[in-house]
């Protein structure tokens, strides 16, 4: 879904949003085994409701979930670890309906690098607007193979995506994707983060 392109219902047209780029900072070429986090920003509105309702039951119907020590699957809908609350308002569903590695499939398929951590929020300001974050971390392992795909993605970029992994990851990647496929919203960009992540001292 475009940003101009809400969905089910057409609203004003407006001057596209340009992308956000990466925070200025000291540009990082990356190596293998660095850790990085990209954290990416939008604001939300919901346009449908019943569209956004009508995918988290499609969520719940298609999703089996396995307690992470027994392997055993959680039938209790009471449970915290069983998923989303069906009850719970639309603009909290979209947490369990973004997928925050879509967009990313070439480098993942690629061994580009290797998912450590993904996570997201939502933060309401009334009940159908509201802001959602996400962020990616992943370990490093091929980081000329991530500069290649970059780089065939936007050859105009190559000597920004040479000396900065931040470019890198958003010519290779569309940071905005896990919003796309979700109906019955609208969004604006905000911030895209993309940073190395350095090692903790031991």
């Amino acid at each position: 879904m475009d940003t101009d392109e809400p969905g089910l219902f057409d609203l004003p047209e407006s001057a596209p949003e340009p992308t956000p780029q990466p925070s200025p900072a000291q540009p990082r070429p990356g190596r293998n085994r660095e850790t990085w986090a990209c954290t990416v920003t939008a604001e939300v509105t919901i346009v449908d409701a019943a569209t956004v309702t009508a995918a988290l039951t499609r969520y719940l119907k298609d999703t089996v979930v396995v307690d992470a020590f027994s392997g055993e699957v959680i039938e209790d809908p009471a449970s915290e670890d069983a998923g989303p609350d069906p009850d719970l308002p639309p603009l909290p569903q979209l947490a369990w309906l973004i997928w925050p590695t879509r967009g990313q499939e070439e480098l993942l398929e690629e061994n580009a690098f290797r998912v450590l951590d993904v996570e997201s929020t939502v933060t309401t300001e009334t009940y159908d607007r509201g802001t959602i974050t996400w962020t990616v971390t992943v370990k490093l392992t091929d980081v000329q193979l991530f500069r290649r795909l970059a780089t065939q993605a936007q050859p105009a970029d190559a000597v920004l995506i040479a000396s900065s992994l931040a470019v890198a990851w958003q010519r290779a990647a569309d940071s905005f994707a896990p919003l796309r496929s979700i109906p019955g919203i609208s969004w604006r960009p905000v911030s895209v983060d993309i940073a190395h992540v350095p090692a903790r001292k031991r």
